[in-house]
């Protein structure tokens, strides 16, 4: 329908995890969105297997177009990555914990930088212990402590298990059975720490 108002939404920089509102609305097929100094025009892309009906969330691949704020305009493209539910505002996690987000992903944060370094005691401020850590479906270990953590840090934290926590983002993080889902399920968090790892 032209000029549907879309849901509040928002986006955030990598480098940055700040988040960035939006407003807009949906002009049948392409979306008009906004935010202070800038729009981003998007339109629907499909694959060819829509047998020429007209694209929407269903049948399309995603959304492509570009962000401009007067000066500067950049491609922008956008894949489907799932559905979340909406959390209420300003309480992303407030089925976890009582504090913050920003307290709450200060701790995510945290454990993501240190072992980026390869700090294994810094890491340890932020597990809950004891750590289950996964080696796929069939197997896992219980790390009981920081001194064992210390102890098996480069069997666990191997250089590909490290790129990959560095390349996932600890913000607007998905919410999986009470706790907080670093990436693709690579750990997660509860009000107390980091629970469970899963080793690739």
């Amino acid at each position: 329908m032209a000029g549907q108002q879309p849901e509040p939404s928002r986006y955030y920089y990598f480098r940055y995890l700040a988040d960035i509102p939006l407003t807009g609305e949906r002009r049948d097929g392409t979306f008009v969105l906004h935010e202070q100094g800038a729009t981003m025009t998007l339109h629907f892309v499909g694959n060819g297997s829509e047998d020429g009906k007209p694209l929407d969330f269903d049948n399309s691949v995603g959304l492509e177009g570009n962000w401009s704020n007067g000066k500067i305009t950049l491609p922008v493209k956008l894949q489907g990555g799932g559905l979340f539910a909406a959390a209420p505002e300003g309480h992303w996690y407030q089925s976890i914990t009582d504090e913050t987000d920003e307290a709450f992903e200060a701790r995510t944060k945290g454990f993501c930088a240190a072992v980026a370094k390869g700090d294994s005691a810094s890491a340890a401020r932020y597990v809950h212990f004891p750590l289950r850590v996964n080696h796929g479906a069939e197997r896992h270990e219980r790390i009981r402590d920081a001194k064992q953590l210390a102890a098996q840090w480069k069997r666990i934290f191997t250089p590909a298990y490290v790129a990959r926590i560095a390349d996932a983002s600890p913000h607007s993080m998905a919410i999986v059975q009470g706790n907080a889902m670093l990436g693709d399920g690579l750990a997660f968090f509860s009000d107390k720490g980091v629970e469970v790892l899963n080793l690739p």
